[in-house]
């Protein structure tokens, strides 16, 4: 069945710009053993450019050690890895390269070094370029470093946090001069929450920050180049002293989404499955599926590097110092709350598929299923979610500017599809919906039942 004209126009769109079956779909393209590429006993962070792969050290030693970096070229293709550069000794046991972040042209390469509070590293942030280190940084760099878009055009840079601190510091990408300190950048502490940073990134297309702090998922809503609203975004089972909890953004060209490990502890046996988690930008919780691949387990500790431009993503696996390679989809659809049956016997579904690509448009179709026979359908649309109590267990999930209907249901079980064409242009546009309908068409209070919300994220 054909949307009708109401809702088949695109400036609909326009204006208003758990239930669903879209997952994190990931597919492994290769992987790397880098035990023996020279950058020290243990693996401490990846950096992925979409060729060029490096892998930073880390001393899990119980004396004294140097730790290095490496690089794999065209990791895809031809691997080749070269010689180890950046030696950093006299690393302490439990210390190294804490995070690396490529900038968005694939050319620099950022670097955090922590050799703990005593003594002070002379090059805690680094960044380097054709395998020269243009500049260093003292301190530590134990908390995440990142290449900062800015917002609006201002408070571009290289980024990164520090234990017990609450700002961002941003260094000029050319000279590493400051631009904001750890005490005049902008803020990243949520009250009552503490300081114990691990690791952050950025949002390409809006500057937002995301960060790990003992064990929680931060979000900084930026509202300009040195300002943002911090504040926890997935709530987990506390762990301030845990290292090795990381995150990325993973903007790819069909939605976007935020991939972390949720480590309350170092200890063995940790499953893959469990500990790597996604969740979309808002915080949503999101599934993955891996498909076939079967890793072995590991503490927890992992880190991510995210690709844009060829959706491919890095996965290093610390405790077993493997790196995994991946093609990465992420559905702009995703469900949230859940329907009622009301008079029916099933709870009707909404879900989504979608051709859309990042800036380009395409077809978004919504799939209603679980729909009764001689049922009336409706779809509604709307910017905002509610959540407000209907007639026994249902809750009217969407604050409604758009309804499209009614479409009647024959005398068999049925679904239904409404596809609609999305131009180009609307990029970030947020569109709510959820299907109601009444048990064999009758227009009654009673005889209502409603499906789960969706949410769609025009990439």
């Amino acid at each position: 069945m054909r949307l009708p004209s109401l809702l088949s126009a695109s400036a609909v769109l326009a204006y208003l710009v758990g239930q669903g079956t879209a997952q994190v779909a990931m597919t492994q393209l290769a992987e790397f053993d880098v035990a023996a590429v020279g950058i020290g006993p243990g693996l401490g962070a990846v950096a992925w450019n979409g060729t060029d792969l490096v892998v930073a050290g880390f001393n899990t030693g119980s004396t004294v050690q140097t730790v290095a970096m490496a690089r794999c070229s065209n990791a895809l293709t031809v691997p080749q890895w070269g010689a180890p550069f950046g030696p950093q000794t006299g690393t302490n046991t439990q210390r190294g390269f804490a995070s690396l972040a490529f900038s968005p042209n694939g050319q620099q390469l950022a670097a955090g070094y922590d050799n703990g509070a005593a003594p002070v590293a002379t090059a805690a942030l680094q960044l380097w370029s054709s395998g020269t280190m243009l500049w260093a940084k003292p301190g530590r760099g134990s908390s995440g470093v990142g290449f900062d878009p800015g917002f609006v055009g201002q408070g571009s840079g290289v980024a990164w946090a520090r234990f017990g601190t609450t700002g961002r510091a941003l260094q000029q990408t050319g000279n590493g001069a400051d631009v904001w300190t750890f005490v005049d950048g902008m803020p990243l502490n949520v009250a009552g929450q503490g300081t114990f940073f691990r690791d952050l990134d950025f949002d390409p297309l809006t500057g937002d920050i995301y960060l790990r702090a003992s064990n929680n998922v931060f979000v900084g809503v930026r509202t300009g180049g040195n300002a943002c609203t911090p504040m926890v975004l997935v709530d987990t089972v506390e762990a301030d002293t845990v290292p090795a909890q990381n995150i990325a953004v993973v903007r790819a060209a069909t939605g976007a989404a935020l991939l972390w490990n949720d480590r309350t502890s170092g200890v063995a046996g940790q499953a893959w499955a469990t500990s790597i988690r996604a969740s979309r930008l808002d915080g949503t919780p999101q599934a993955i599926d891996w498909g076939a691949f079967a890793p072995a387990t590991g503490t927890g500790a992992y880190d991510f590097s995210f690709h844009t431009g060829s959706n491919t993503l890095a996965i290093a696996d610390l405790a077993n110092r493997k790196v995994h390679l991946f093609a990465v989809t992420v559905p702009p659809f995703y469900g949230y709350g859940s329907g009622c049956t009301g008079a029916s016997v099933l709870v009707p579904t909404l879900t989504g598929t979608s051709t859309l690509q990042a800036g380009l448009g395409g077809t978004v179709t919504w799939q209603l299923g679980n729909l009764p026979s001689f049922s009336s359908v409706f779809l509604v649309l709307g910017y905002q979610p509610l959540n407000m109590p209907l007639i026994g267990n249902c809750s009217m999930l969407v604050d409604p500017v758009l309804v499209a209907g009614p479409f009647v249901i024959g005398p068999i079980w049925s679904s239904l599809s409404l596809p609609v064409a999305v131009p180009p242009g609307l990029t970030g546009a947020e569109l709510y919906s959820q299907a109601a309908l009444f048990v064999n068409g009758v227009p009654d209070y009673g005889m209502l039942a409603v499906s789960n919300g969706l949410k769609l994220v025009v990439p």
